[in-house]
């Protein structure tokens, strides 16, 4: 329809067109034939001294044009010489002197009449010299020649168009025929089939099937990651959840009130480690798939200070002395403050938890490399292996580790996901760095004005 209805408007405007066309080229020719008569009728007057021209004469004329031929032919003292004499008054200017012929239209018994006017110089005491010509003629034919011009030009413009429109059409259904095939095909899809499209197209659409199959495969990727995270956090849930049962029932079942208070402490505890589960899935998420649109120039010294005396208390609870090295110039960084504090915080907690489980420092040192702001986060606890670098970065993976009381360390492997999760998405890094004693785990973020934090 948007290709039909622009044709009919070009159709619409030919015809219109023609029609002016057609309505001209008929006046040209009657114009020239009535400028004939009139010549036919000066020299007929001429030749008879004034007489009437002859019927026979004006009956060829009318044969031939088609319309009745009035005339009127008057000397240069205004005396009519011969023809009609109920003409109107006043057709002819008053100024009117040129020798040239001139046309013009009037009404003559109610009817519209076109008229040519000739002066001829005729040397004879009879014409007296100037004599005037003025010949008319209704405008009947002249209207029938300008519609069968315009009637056989529509007819030709109707034959084009629909004969441009049906090809059109053929064109276009063989055209899209790729295009409904395709659309059939992902119709008839399974809301879980993301493979890739396979289907012979034309060129013109290979790249929408393209881009068609890019966006498959990654959502198949995103399926398959959500799949697998929802998968592993239901695993790592179960436990907590029948630990805390465990744990309820037992203290319930209980008399003894020493062994109940005991029970409820677990009973806390394995709560306590629910809650941390639940807080680092939600946390993981929320940087995977964070918009980063609350970004703002952050002081990133401040915010290592505040995490780290936010700490303190838990680090003194197990002997475990904070040292924070800053340079006197701060570090600004652009970012979301929550999730950068959250990175921080599982650093930290990271250390504290694996790091220096029998007491010891923990080191913070903060310093500029280039058009990066390091942050260092040393321990002298028993360290990562170097095979294992890359490995702890992993979701839900956590290496075999002891508390000081030689019990298994809790946890649920997702801390140091986050921290490389958020600096990533702030276009930075998190990575182990090896050292003799100890581990030492950096996080690296882009300085304010040199920042390629990821925007939605």
């Amino acid at each position: 329809m948007l290709i039909i209805l622009p044709l009919v408007a070009v159709a619409l405007v030919a015809g219109a067109l023609r029609y002016w066309q057609a309505q001209t080229l008929s006046q040209t020719l009657y114009d020239d034939a009535l400028k004939v008569v009139a010549h036919v009728v000066a020299r007929e007057v001429i030749i008879t001294q004034g007489d009437v021209v002859t019927d026979a004469l004006l009956n060829s004329l009318v044969g031939v044009l088609g319309d009745p031929i009035f005339y009127n032919v008057s000397a240069a003292d205004g005396r009519i010489l011969a023809g009609y004499t109920d003409m109107p008054d006043d057709i002819i200017p008053a100024d009117r002197q040129s020798s040239d012929p001139y046309f013009f239209n009037f009404i003559y018994n109610d009817r519209p009449v076109r008229a040519v006017l000739l002066r001829e110089f005729i040397a004879d005491p009879f014409f007296d010299g100037w004599t005037t010509v003025l010949v008319w003629q209704t405008t009947t034919q002249r209207r029938a020649l300008s519609m069968t011009i315009l009637k056989q030009a529509l007819v030709t413009l109707a034959l084009v168009l629909v004969t441009a429109a049906a090809t059109v059409w053929v064109g276009i259904t063989q055209g899209v025929r790729p295009l409904i095939d395709l659309r059939e095909a992902v119709s008839l899809r399974s809301p879980s089939e993301l493979g890739p499209i396979r289907r012979i197209v034309p060129n013109e659409v290979r790249p929408l099937v393209q881009t068609m199959n890019s966006l498959f495969s990654r959502l198949q990727a995103e399926l398959h990651r959500r799949n697998t995270f929802i998968s592993n956090a239901a695993h790592q849930i179960r436990n907590p959840v029948a630990a805390i049962r465990a744990q309820a029932e037992a203290a319930l079942s209980t008399k003894d009130a020493n062994q109940r208070e005991a029970r409820l402490l677990d009973l806390h505890e394995a709560a306590s480690d629910l809650s941390r589960l639940s807080q680092q899935l939600l946390s993981l998420e929320a940087a995977d798939h964070s918009t980063m649109t609350n970004v703002q120039p952050l002081d990133f010294t401040q915010l290592v200070a505040d995490m780290a005396r936010k700490t303190a208390p838990a680090a003194l609870k197990q002997g475990v002395d904070i040292h924070l090295n800053a340079p006197e110039q701060g570090l600004t960084v652009t970012g979301n403050d929550i999730l950068l504090r959250e990175a921080i915080e599982n650093l930290l907690d990271n250390s504290l938890r694996y790091g220096a489980v029998n007491g010891g420092e923990l080191n913070l040192t903060l310093h500029r490399d280039n058009q990066r702001a390091m942050l260092f986060v040393e321990d002298d606890g028993p360290g990562i292996p170097k095979a294992a670098s890359e490995l702890v970065f992993e979701r839900f993976v956590r290496l075999p580790q002891t508390s000081k009381k030689g019990q298994a360390e809790s946890g649920c492997g997702l801390g140091l996901a986050i921290v490389r999760s958020i600096a990533a998405a702030h276009g930075g890094t998190c990575y182990v760095r090896n050292k003799e004693q100890g581990c030492c785990i950096v996080l690296a973020l882009p300085l304010a004005g040199d920042s390629n934090v990821r925007e939605s």
